[in-house]
Parts: structure tokens; C-alpha cells; sequence
């Protein structure tokens, strides 16, 4: 029965948004799945590693993780150059079960994307389909080599913090 609640929790996830009118009885699974991942977060709130870390491990020779890329399209990130050791599954067909065949539990996956906001999603589901040692590199690949778009995300990035927008107190 988890096995389903979880399924069902992955499915709505990765659905297209007009799937995602869902009756209250998927509601109920759902929410149940999506609670038990949010009070599995570490104290720190997050599942993230850092560049450093992933280079030191990979120059370790250590077999004991798998590196994820899940930058697309794949002829013009992954092919035009990726992480040591790394194998490719594109962002949108990672819940597929061939690809999740692909992943196994007893080791560290450490997924990343161009910056960040997909490997998180991404990250969420392994979490929610039980890979408990999942992890995601802290910025994605631009923490790792600044190269097109990265260069490009950095510099809009910068650009927007300068405007010192008002907060509330």
C-alpha cells in the first residue's frame, strides 16, 4: 500500500498541469506522501552536497555513488560535457521505470541540473519513491564549471539582487 501512496504521490507530481484535478481520495495519498518526505528533511533543510565534495569522492575512486545529469537537451549540455563518470537521463522522463531501473538504493545518487531548480524536483520524487540516499549538488552544474547558460543564470542572478527590493518587518 505505501508503494502505491507513493506512486500515486510520484504520478500527480510529475503529471501535466491539466492532470492535475485529482479526486479527494488521490488528495488524501498525496498529501500523506508529500508529508512523510518534508519531515524526513535534515536539520540543515536540504539534501545537498557540495562541488567539493562530489570531486573529492569521484577522485577517491570510490564506487559507492552514482552521478546523475539531468541537463537538457542532452546533444547540447550532457554531450558537449559532463561530470566525471556520469550517466544522463533527461529531466522529464526520469520517473519512467526504465530509467528508474537504472538507479540503485544501496548507493549515493547525486543528481544535478544547469542550477538548481530541477534537481530539486527531481530530488523530491527519488525521496518520495524511497531512495533515502539521494542528493543533489548545492547550484546545480554552475557550482561545478561556469560555462553557457551558467554564465548567462549568473549574471541575471546578479542583476537581480541588485535592486534591494522593500521586506516587511
Amino acid at each position: 500500500m505505501k508503494r502505491f501512496a507513493l506512486a500515486a504521490a510520484l504520478a500527480a507530481l510529475v503529471a501535466a498541469p491539466a492532470a492535475l484535478a485529482i479526486t479527494d481520495a488521490e488528495y488524501t495519498v498525496i498529501q500523506k506522501a508529500a508529508n512523510q518526505y518534508l519531515q524526513a528533511i535534515p536539520a540543515n533543510g536540504n539534501f545537498h552536497v557540495s562541488a567539493e565534495d562530489v570531486y573529492k569522492r569521484i577522485q577517491s575512486g570510490k564506487n559507492d555513488f552514482v552521478i546523475v545529469d539531468v541537463r537538457v537537451p542532452k546533444d547540447k549540455k550532457f554531450d558537449q560535457g559532463h561530470l566525471p563518470g556520469a550517466i544522463f537521463i533527461a529531466s522529464d522522463q526520469f520517473a519512467r521505470p526504465e530509467n528508474l531501473a537504472k538507479l540503485p538504493k544501496d548507493k549515493d545518487i547525486i543528481v544535478h541540473c544547469d542550477t538548481g531548480q530541477v534537481q530539486n524536483k527531481i530530488l523530491t520524487v527519488l525521496h518520495m519513491l524511497g531512495y533515502e540516499k539521494a542528493y543533489a549538488i548545492k547550484w546545480g552544474y554552475m557550482s561545478w564549471k561556469v560555462a553557457p547558460p551558467t554564465g548567462l543564470t549568473l549574471g541575471e542572478i546578479n542583476a537581480s539582487i541588485t535592486k534591494n527590493y522593500p521586506v516587511e518587518k
